[in-house]
């Protein structure tokens, strides 16, 4: 799958009330405070994928449902974890560069990823990760999206 094909899969949201871009593909039950007009936005609504909000260190503070079908894992076994839980499959390469893109330029990335079920077989899912930002430019949490494309054969 190529990058343009990727970008289109992804919705965005913005403020209601100033059309500033909130989020890419967010979805759940959650509000982002506009930047620009200081406008309440609620943007996550219920969707089929899997919905992952940490904090600046990666810690889980939210997830919707879809984790526990995706991953295997109970919402009380995620939350206060990271996302290493089922993750971690990939080389510690890839691992640098994403949190240098997501944590040090402060941008969102698309990537393809191998993850692990609790139950013990790999699957393939595509993840994006994007950073929210204060006022203050500063990273409030990351809002994260996967969907399972598939079990490793």
């Amino acid at each position: 799958m190529d990058s343009r094909a990727i970008e289109k899969k992804f919705n965005e949201f913005r403020c209601k009330r100033c059309h500033k871009l909130l989020a890419i593909n967010i979805a759940g039950s959650f509000e982002i405070k506009c930047i620009r007009c200081g406008t309440l936005n609620t943007v996550l609504e219920k969707i089929a994928e899997q919905v992952i909000i940490t904090n600046p260190q990666g810690i889980i503070v939210f997830v919707n449902s879809e984790v526990e079908k995706n991953t295997g894992y109970k919402i009380n076994e995620v939350i206060g974890k990271k996302p290493s839980l089922w993750g971690g499959q990939m080389p510690q390469k890839f691992y640098e560069n994403m949190w240098n893109v997501i944590l040090k330029d402060k941008k969102g990335i698309v990537v393809k990823v191998i993850n692990r079920h609790k139950s013990g077989y790999l699957y393939n899912a595509l993840l994006q990760i994007s950073p929210v930002l204060n006022t203050q430019g500063n990273i409030e949490f990351f809002v994260g999206f996967e969907s399972a494309i598939g079990k490793q054969s």
